[in-house]
């Protein structure tokens, strides 16, 4: 009989550890997390929530600021909503209230400049990140250099045929971004207008004027004999990629300067109706986090 007691003993503690068990693991599945943060004590907000802000402009910036702004939201919340259109329209959405801050791929100019006054805007100009223009071509073209004096004569039209740089005698098609990009309007300067030392030069009427990267990027590819140029961040290992002055663009070329089309991108922003989530935005971009998500699109750090 002292036997089954203790067998009966025993067995009553083992079905009394089994409900302990059971009931610390339902009260730990009550406390668990979703998205990362505790729900025990029920506060799962963070600090932007409720707050949105809009940017608009350069299409090189939009995907790097889709980029950060996914990063934004899962840290600090809020609604951060991205659109492209060129740095022109962006630069016009800011000044007419459409959107918060403008990119852009150029530097503003005067005359925005004195529209956002005449708006009652005080424009703020934050240079964000380094980007080099490479020029490519398809495929078949044999080309493997050409010079700024070359590009600018193709892009004018005064040489019409890959010969004449070296190439098979075949007709250049042209593909360039039409005049609210500020890559566009970049190249023109920089490249067709040498420095702004031919300012009567500019695009050839057969130019194939085309409204993003992606667009120059496909029409390259996907043809024979063109010629385009796009942002450091839109290449792709697919692509051939033409030396500009025997350098080739790279994020190594155009930290030290070396590749002779680069440029600054930047953000503009209203200084005095800077929205809270707005400036901190524009903070998280220029830390080290945003400037590592801008390397990791194929642009140069500005640190």
């Amino acid at each position: 009989m002292k036997k089954a007691n203790n067998g009966n003993k025993l067995w009553i503690l083992l079905s009394l550890g089994i409900i302990v068990l059971l009931t610390v693991n339902i009260l730990i599945s009550g406390c668990s997390t979703r998205g990362g943060v505790s729900e025990s004590n029920g506060d799962t907000s963070l600090p932007y929530d409720g707050q949105e802000l809009v940017v608009s402009g350069s299409t090189t910036l939009l995907q790097v600021s889709e980029a950060w702004a996914f990063a934004f939201m899962e840290k600090f919340g809020g609604t951060i909503i991205v659109n492209g259109g060129g740095s022109g329209s962006g630069i016009a959405d800011l000044i007419n209230g459409v959107s918060e801050l403008a990119n852009s791929s150029r530097e503003i100019k005067d005359e925005e400049l004195e529209a956002a006054k005449a708006a009652g805007l005080d424009v703020q100009e934050y240079l964000v990140l380094f980007d080099g223009i490479a020029v490519i071509v398809s495929s078949n073209v044999p080309v493997e250099d050409l010079t700024i004096e070359q590009l600018s004569k193709i892009y004018t039209g005064e040489i019409t045929n890959w010969k004449d740089v070296s190439g098979d005698d075949t007709e250049i098609i042209i593909t360039a971004r039409d005049s609210s990009s500020g890559t566009g309007e970049y190249f023109l300067e920089e490249v067709i207008q040498l420095g702004k030392t031919m300012e009567d030069n500019d695009y050839s009427d057969m130019a194939l004027r085309l409204q993003s990267n992606a667009d120059i990027v496909n029409q390259v590819k996907e043809n024979d004999n063109a010629i385009g140029y796009i942002g450091l961040g839109y290449l792709e290992q697919s692509l051939k990629i033409v030396k500009v002055e025997g350098i080739e663009p790279s994020i190594d070329t155009v930290k030290d300067a070396s590749y002779p089309i680069s440029r600054g991108l930047y953000v503009y922003a209203p200084d005095k109706d800077l929205t809270e989530i707005g400036q901190a935005y524009i903070n998280f971009i220029l830390s080290y986090e945003g400037q590592d998500i801008g390397l990791e699109e194929g642009f140069v750090s500005l640190n």
